[in-house]
Formats: C-alpha cells, sequence, structure tokens
C-alpha cells in the first residue's frame, strides 16, 4: 500500500478549511486560490489534506478539487462538496486533494492508492463533442487529464462521477453531447439534484458494476446536462442505461486495474442517505486501493 508520500521535502502540507457560500444550506471544504498559490511561488508542490491526520495507514484517495465558488474574490476558491469527503472516510479511505497545476509532479510527491474524479462545471477538448461548442479544454480540465494518465500509468484504481465519468469517456475515445435538457420536460430533465431519486438505470449483467452492485436495475439521482454518446463510447462497454437511453455507466474495454468506471449519477450524494448501491460502490474503490499497486 502507498500510504505516505514519495517526496516529503517536495510538499507543503495545508489543511482544507470550512465555509457555508451564500445561497448553500451546507458547509464546503475550501482553500482560497492565493493560498495553494503562494505553495507554488514558494517552489513547493501542495499536500492538501483534511484537518484530520491519516489514522491507520488508510489508502490515499487522490481527489481533484473543483473551482467554482466566491463570487467575491477575482480567482475562485478550491472546493469540494462534503459529500465527497465523507464518502471516501466511510468506506475507509483517506482523501488527498489536487489543485490544477503541476498536477503529475503533486501524484508522484504524494503517492496515491486511488484517483477519484467528481463531478463539476469545467471544459473539455471541444473535439471530444459531436456538436463542438466554442470553448476548449480548462485548466481543471486538463488536470482531470493528468490525472487519468498518472492513473493509467501507475494501474491504480479510478472512479469517475459525473463529469468525471465524462472525462474517463473521452480519454477512451468516447463522444460528449451538450445539452440534453434543452428540449425536455422538468419532470424528465437529468438535472433534478443531487438528493432526488428521479429515475432508473438498467446494470448490464456481468459487468463491473453488476458484480459491486449485485443488482440489473437500481434508482439514481440526476443532475447534469452532458452526457456520453452512446453510439460512440470509444473502447468502453456501455454498462448503464437511463429509460430515456442515456448513458448513466461505462468501463474501459482494457481497463488499467480492476477497477475503472464511470457513473454519471452522483452516488457520494445517495451514500449520505444510507443508499445500499451507492456505499457498494464507494467501498469497492477503496478495497481495491487498499491493495496498492
Amino acid at each position: 500500500m502507498n500510504s505516505s508520500p514519495n517526496s516529503t521535502d517536495k510538499l507543503f502540507s495545508i489543511s482544507l478549511k470550512t465555509i457555508t457560500y451564500p445561497d448553500d444550506d451546507f458547509e464546503s471544504y475550501y482553500l482560497t486560490h492565493d493560498e495553494v498559490a503562494a505553495i507554488y511561488q514558494d517552489g513547493k508542490l501542495p499536500f492538501i489534506t483534511l484537518q484530520e491526520k491519516n489514522p491507520d495507514g488508510k489508502p490515499l484517495i487522490a481527489v481533484i478539487l473543483a473551482q467554482e465558488k466566491s463570487r467575491e474574490r477575482k480567482e475562485k476558491d478550491y472546493s469540494i462538496h462534503p459529500d465527497y469527503v465523507s464518502a471516501v472516510i466511510n468506506a475507509g479511505g483517506y482523501p488527498v486533494f489536487i489543485a490544477y497545476d503541476k498536477v503529475q509532479e503533486q501524484l508522484e510527491a504524494i503517492n496515491p492508492d486511488g484517483i477519484l474524479l467528481i463531478g463539476g462545471y469545467f471544459n473539455v477538448p471541444k473535439q471530444w463533442y459531436a456538436i463542438p461548442p466554442a470553448e476548449d479544454i480548462d485548466r481543471r480540465g486538463q488536470a482531470y487529464l493528468d490525472m487519468i494518465v498518472y492513473a493509467k500509468e501507475h494501474k491504480l484504481p479510478t472512479l469517475g462521477i459525473c463529469g468525471g465519468h465524462q472525462v474517463i469517456s473521452g480519454f477512451c475515445d468516447g463522444m460528449l453531447r451538450h445539452s440534453i435538457n434543452n428540449a425536455v420536460s422538468p419532470e424528465k430533465s437529468h438535472k433534478q439534484g443531487g438528493y432526488v431519486l428521479a429515475h432508473s438505470v438498467k446494470i448490464v449483467a456481468g459487468s463491473l458494476l453488476h458484480s459491486i452492485i449485485g443488482q440489473t436495475e437500481i434508482m439514481v439521482n440526476t443532475a447534469h446536462n452532458e452526457a456520453v454518446c452512446s453510439n460512440v463510447p470509444g473502447v468502453c462497454y456501455i454498462t448503464g442505461l437511463a429509460p430515456d437511453g442515456v448513458v448513466e455507466a461505462i468501463e474501459p474495454k482494457k481497463p488499467w486495474n480492476k477497477f475503472v468506471l464511470g457513473v454519471q449519477w452522483h452516488p457520494e450524494r445517495l451514500a449520505k442517505l444510507g443508499d445500499e448501491a451507492s456505499l457498494k460502490i464507494f467501498q469497492a474503490f477503496i478495497k481495491e486501493a487498499s491493495r496498492g499497486k
């Protein structure tokens, strides 16, 4: 198990703080952009963790951060929804958090046991889209790609959620489509919130997802406006489908680890509510991470 960083002399330890942003009813974990930038300016790499230290050498899970909050600051905060954090911890892992600069160097120094790619709003390569958008890949999107490259090189278990699921698809030559909710009635939309059981997902028997959950149909939440093209999944198997044909789960045909999975819904939110299928996804992910390379 890779339970400690490789090169601590390069790392500057800093703990996430908590804040309740306007319009939110929960505390987010965060650091300001300036706090993280100062670490790079000093020639160090950020080692971003919780205030609580890693107990008992739990597997380190590298979690990409969001950068979507704090309208009042010129540079938005690095932040993360607490449900991602609790899902990893409750399954037996210890999250360490990745900023967007020198991603490969951060990962080499931290030496994680698994990679978690969260959802959110960011740009990926526009050539991944059947109808390309105006915006090309941004810093956050590039950080996701850097993390997948590292995961593949080091054969690490990888879980992609929502936007992270879509990045795994694009990395594996799949295509994406945007604005999927534009002509859809609200009750059938795929953007109904994190805790609402909005629709079912049929799971392919014999898939990794089926082996984890043990069911061929589950109910899930939904909070997205883009999706993997079902007719161009690249070198991935489609292992979960919504009733309207939206791709809800993918698995690479040649995975770099026994656990490489993308899911379009948000199991971290449902895990908070005790949903059995969601809990099993995180438990299987952390179990594989605990094996080490």
